[in-house]
């Protein structure tokens, strides 16, 4: 399988944000920050399923990945002061970029895969310390992991991963108290000998105080076209092995798209998935009564179970960020949009940042979690990277940048 290719808009205070998405304001109140620059073979962001941007409340983090290719690359954290990003610890013999939350003493935990290998997981000594950390252990259980998810909360971490070269899916959670982990449980045995594959990538987990609810895209032909056909949702109540609900949101036929890219829960526990349906790469085209291509929002119905769909954008990506009271789409074209229910829909409000701050397009895009365990008090925060054109026949540099409130 090979990774799906592909700011932060903000008031200093949530109700600043309010104010600015409600009042439709053309002007956004964010600033565009660059984190580092260099030359890699992939993004640092590759995958939209799992956080690679947190905050304490007073700084924030994320990782990059250099190197020109998978055997020579390595991970680097980086902090955020309020006056500029600084460099911390390397993280050597990376293959898939880090992921990172944090516990509830605002220690910093980053993870990451390693080629056949299983995954790496480390924790800073202290808060707020990118520079001295210490690893904790892999579930005993696991031979390799790749396309990893996490997310926390209080003190458990949970994980999903895929496995070679079965490409079946697994769930487990560590105990960040005694640093054991639960045995991990099969979510979706996977089947590569014939196309359609079964093999859920990208995982997307939200742990809620009733349970963890999970999201995840089948690749359905990887290695090849590298589509995705379906997105499902399950929800496992708390101390249960097996999901109370499992369930396809969306479906197409191999070829064309059906890729989940955030999964939110609000306060009332309904679960909300952002994800790209029915954009055609190869195939015989949709019957012409399908749904129109482009980025659709799902939300699951608490009584009826009964998924709604509705078109967001007619192509393009995004992700959800959650303040008290609401629910925002932030979109890499530089839109915010406003949940207002299921009878208003989303109403847009306004761009995320000043056009003229961005250092080029964007790629791969992040907007900041509860479910990394951050201080989301300050508002909406993204990273994102974007590729520098070709200079004198060298690669292209790669330039990492955040939008962060003013």
């Amino acid at each position: 399988m090979t990774m799906k290719t592909g700011r932060a808009f903000i008031g200093a205070l949530l109700c600043a944000l309010f104010q600015f998405l409600t009042a439709n304001s053309a002007e956004a109140a964010a600033r565009v920050v660059e984190i580092a620059r260099g030359r890699s073979w992939v993004s640092p962001y590759w995958g939209y399923s799992s956080p690679k941007i947190v905050s304490d409340g007073r700084a924030y983090y994320t990782a990059g990945l250099w190197g020109p290719d998978p055997d020579s690359s390595a991970g680097v954290l980086y902090k955020y002061d309020g006056a500029a990003w600084h460099e911390g610890a390397h993280l050597p013999d990376i293959y898939q970029p880090v992921t990172m939350v944090l516990d509830r003493q605002g220690r910093l935990i980053a993870a990451h895969t390693a080629q056949s290998k299983p995954v790496r997981i480390y924790r800073s000594n202290v808060p707020g310390n990118i520079d001295e950390l210490d690893r904790l252990p892999s579930p005993p259980d696991m031979k390799n992991a790749y396309y990893i998810g996490i997310a926390i909360r209080e003190d458990t971490l949970y994980l999903a991963y895929l496995v070679t070269p079965e490409y079946s899916m697994f769930l487990s959670s560590l105990n960040l108290t005694s640093l054991e982990w639960a045995p991990s449980r099969l979510v979706c045995p996977g089947q590569a000998e014939h196309k359609p594959k079964t093999a859920w990538t990208y995982p997307i987990l939200f742990p809620t105080k009733e349970g963890l609810h999970f999201v995840a895209s089948n690749a359905p032909d990887g290695g090849e076209g590298n589509t995705y056909n379906q997105v499902w949702y399950l929800f496992y109540p708390n101390g249960a092995q097996e999901p109370a609900v499992r369930e396809m949101v969306a479906a197409t036929p191999m070829g064309h798209m059906s890729y989940a890219t955030d999964l939110a829960v609000d306060a009332s526990g309904t679960g909300h998935i952002l994800f790209l349906w029915n954009q055609r790469k190869y195939g015989e085209p949709l019957p012409p009564d399908s749904p129109p291509p482009g980025l659709y929002h799902a939300w699951r119905d608490g009584t009826s179970g009964v998924w709604q769909r509705a078109r967001l954008l007619p192509s393009g990506y995004a992700g959800f960020f959650q303040s008290d009271r609401d629910l925002i789409a932030a979109a890499a074209s530089n839109t915010a949009f406003l949940w207002q229910g299921p009878r208003e829909g989303w109403k847009t409000a306004g761009p995320l940042c000043e056009t003229s701050q961005m250092p080029g397009a964007p790629g791969f895009w992040d907007v900041i979690s509860p479910a990394s365990g951050s201080d989301l008090s300050k508002g909406l925060a993204i990273v994102t990277d974007s590729l520098m054109p070709a200079e004198d026949g060298q690669p292209q540099e790669r330039v990492l940048w955040a939008i962060l409130p003013e």
